[in-house]
């Protein structure tokens, strides 16, 4: 059974963990390395979830999706940490996930996120949720050979391209 549900400070070591394999598992998909986030203390994993929200989903249990955003420009958010474990890949987990922080974020006008365009799986992933390029590329901050793509949800309105 799937289920998501808003992590709390108290959840910090879910989300450490889940956080970490995604790093392991997907180093060129994030903007911050394994190397850096294994470093983060107990108060610093608790401050993320204070700073920006993010969503769990759980299968039979146990941890293996993560989604994230925060706000930006007032009524914008960005999607972060998206991941889900291989395990999970095709279980619908991943899309409610993500789903989450849409619901999360109805009152903004738009949602955006980075995709690596060497990633056309995630990048059709994305689509299917309602997201549409927006025509912005650039590198990864941390890595400049990996060229991203931004994508946006329109809350309340047609898609843009």
């Amino acid at each position: 059974m799937n289920e998501v549900v808003q992590a709390q400070p108290a959840d910090w070591a879910a989300f450490r963990e889940i956080r970490l394999t995604a790093l392991a598992d997907s180093p060129d998909a994030f903007g911050s390395t394994l190397r850096d986030e294994e470093r983060n203390t107990e108060a610093e994993w608790r401050e993320k979830l204070t700073t920006s929200v993010v969503f769990l989903g759980s299968r039979n249990g146990k941890v293996q999706a993560i989604a994230s955003a925060f706000p930006v420009d007032g009524d914008e958010a960005e999607l972060i940490r998206i991941w889900a474990h291989p395990d999970a890949r095709g279980t619908g987990l991943a899309a409610r996930t993500v789903q989450a922080v849409l619901d999360w974020a109805k009152d903004k006008r738009r949602v955006t996120l980075w995709v690596g365009e060497q990633n056309p799986s995630a990048e059709r992933f994305y689509e299917k949720l309602g997201f549409r390029r927006t025509g912005r590329t650039g590198p990864l901050p941390r890595d400049e050979s990996i060229m991203e793509a931004e994508m946006a949800y329109q809350n309340g309105g047609e898609q843009t391209s």
